[in-house]
């Protein structure tokens, strides 16, 4: 296997008490062959000082005399850069001592893949412990891109091929939203998208973060996927998508502009939502309150429980009748919270919320199985499963708690079924009877289930055709 020169582009601003951090999760690389091409746009603070700690030759420090937004910064850095990959890092998120020959194994293995992506840890508010993880889908499509863009910049690498072929160094910088133009333009000229199926960064997040003009970069997000909706090559069934899309960047200014209680901008924009996707009002409860609930449980030093009465409290008064939902959503709230806690080795917190969740009268139903069942999965994949049985155990004494041992047995018997469906898809079909086994065992219905019996059959034939 070549060993390509791997560029990675870091553009920095402000960013001192992290950037160090950062610095060090690209020099430690298992994978050496590398440069980092750092643009500090502007600092005020002792970025200078932190990047002259390190005396590495394959850094390459940039200073811009104005501050340009982060978009001109990585593409400096892209106009910078000598190798034949690119990397991205944002200055206060880190990457895994892997995430270098992970990808560029990949890349060397598939000549074809132009572009490739990871899982990333989440880590919590203002902290270092993890939150979550994010797994974006196996194989990305363009509507993906566009409508919830599922691939963070730390999680990006690109061949250089393609950079100059479509010359994305001179794509002009946009103040919101220029990953959705790069990345569309990507794939519609062609390029290969690949996942490395690994959490190979850490994101991080910051406690009390504020946004200035919420209007100007919702507008520039629209601007930047209108952008690829307007592109002649955009296929008709993705230019369909338009107005979900829409409606999902207002969705999520909107939040940001309520959570500031600016509520006038905050009431416009949740108008403009529901009048380009109405659909977020449906389900029980609405979708709209799902999302609500989601992003008030991001961080962990705020209490949900005021940030959701907060924007209940600010809703237009013809949403005025989702306020009934409040309730739900902050007993929810504390179950998916002690949920993570667990998960994350935070037994004191875990035990909190869901005492907390158990005197609000949290529900446990389909949807909540469903999502921890995902969860679940998602730790088996990067832990295995005897570290992922150990959390089931850790987790059970709440279960039983909130809806028996029913509950427990409908978890187990959720999981073992994502295990099998996952085992599908990754061809290894003789995994599959044998996870299709506990999910029965704990959940009868799979019987009946008509895609668990076609995978399971599906796989037997599979096996049968390998063996010939």
């Amino acid at each position: 296997m070549s060993t390509p020169k791997v560029s990675v582009i870091m553009p920095a601003y402000n960013g001192a008490d992290f950037l160090g951090e950062a610095i060090s999760s690209v020099l430690n690389q298992t994978y050496q062959n590398l440069e980092l091409i750092i643009v500090d746009d502007a600092s005020q603070d002792h970025t200078p000082a932190i990047v002259g700690q390190f005396d590495d030759p394959r850094i390459q420090y940039l200073v811009q005399e104005v501050n340009r937004g982060v978009d001109a910064a990585r593409l400096r850095a892209i106009r910078a850069s000598t190798g034949e990959v690119l990397a991205f890092l944002d200055q206060d998120d880190y990457f895994h001592p892997d995430k270098l020959q992970a990808h560029v194994t990949l890349l060397e293995k598939h000549p074809e893949i132009g572009f490739t992506y990871n899982a990333r840890f989440e880590l919590n508010h203002s902290a270092n412990t993890i939150r979550e993880i994010w797994r974006p889908p196996q194989t990305v499509t363009l509507a993906d891109l566009i409508l919830g863009f599922p691939i963070a910049p730390s999680d990006m690498v690109v061949r250089r091929s393609w950079v100059e072929y479509l010359d994305l160094s001179k794509e002009p910088a946009l103040i919101h939203g220029g990953e959705y133009v790069i990345t569309g333009r990507l794939f519609m000229s062609g390029c290969k998208f690949g996942s490395v199926n690994r959490a190979l960064n850490y994101r991080r997040y910051h406690s009390k973060r504020h946004y200035s003009k919420i209007s100007v970069r919702c507008q520039a997000e629209l601007a930047a996927q209108e952008r690829i909706f307007s592109d002649p090559r955009c296929p008709a069934e993705v230019i369909a998508l338009r107005p979900t899309a829409f409606s999902n960047t207002y969705l999520i200014w909107a939040y940001y502009a309520l959570f500031q209680e600016e509520t006038a901008l905050g009431q416009e924009f949740l108008r403009e939502t529901i009048r380009l996707g109405p659909a977020v009002l449906k389900g029980a409860p609405p979708e709209l309150i799902n999302f609500l609930l989601t992003c008030s449980i991001d961080d962990e030093n705020e209490d949900h429980a005021v940030i959701l009465k907060r924007i209940f409290a600010q809703l237009p008064p013809e949403m005025n009748h989702l306020a009934e939902h409040c309730s739900w959503a902050v007993a929810r709230g504390y179950l998916l919270k002690g949920f993570r806690a667990v998960m994350w080795d935070r037994p004191e917190d875990g035990r909190k919320h869901f005492e907390q969740a158990i005197r609000l009268g949290a529900q446990f139903d389909e949807a909540l199985i469903s999502r921890l069942g995902q969860s679940l999965l998602n730790y088996e994949t990067e832990f295995g499963d005897a570290f992922t049985q150990d959390k089931i155990q850790a987790l059970t004494p709440y279960l039983v708690k909130l809806e028996g041992r029913a509950g427990v047995r409908q978890l187990i018997g959720c999981y073992s079924v994502n295990r099998a469906f996952q085992s599908y898809h990754a061809g290894e079909y003789a995994n599959v009877p044998k996870r299709i086994i506990p999910a029965i065992a704990n959940n009868p219905k799979y019987l009946v289930n008509r895609g668990v019996l076609s995978i399971v059959l599906r796989s037997i034939f599979g096996v049968q055709a390998n063996l010939a």
